[in-house]
């Protein structure tokens, strides 16, 4: 997937330096988890055996994007399929070369495009920590709506959002 600016591949094991940075990023801690990965190796390890086979399915899964301009990675935008809900969500994570650019907007808009023309759905759902303000921005500004809060993991409530295309 792309659009002017942005590549969206999904995610492969050999992406480990990358997403080894993301998933340190103090920001990505705040916002999302700590997925306690203390080396590249360690995350190579987890996108191969952990995050790829169970998330990366049936054109689901985490996309890494890319900078077109640099041909750098920047961010990550995800669409998957959770036991809780019943309709796909869409994430995404950027570094802070990445940020304040508008790649989230417009990664989660190639997205959405791809939810509602490929895989054929009518809706799409999006959720963040109550917290996270620019999060819930972003989504608003993609024409979100807010739903409410909905444990989405287990102890922990999220802010809902929903799209109907």
């Amino acid at each position: 997937m792309s659009t002017e600016r942005l590549t969206l591949k999904m995610v492969e094991a050999n992406d480990a330096p990358f997403y080894f940075e993301l998933f340190n990023d103090p920001d990505f801690i705040k916002n999302i988890n700590d997925k306690n990965l203390k080396s590249v190796e360690e995350t190579h390890t987890f996108l191969q055996q952990k995050m790829i086979p169970n998330l990366c399915k049936d054109g689901l899964g985490f996309f890494t994007v890319y900078e077109n301009e640099r041909n750098i990675p920047i961010g990550v935008s995800s669409l998957l399929s959770r036991e809780k809900t019943d309709y796909y969500d869409v994430g995404y994570a950027f570094l802070p070369i990445g940020r304040g650019k508008g790649y989230a907007f417009e990664a989660t808009e190639c997205i959405m495009k791809y939810t509602k023309e490929v895989l054929k759905q009518d809706k799409i759902i999006a959720f963040t920590m109550p917290q996270n303000q620019a999060s819930k921005r972003l989504l608003t500004k993609l024409g979100f709506n807010y739903i409410g809060l909905k444990e989405i993991h287990e102890g922990n409530k999220d802010s809902l959002f929903e799209y109907i295309f």
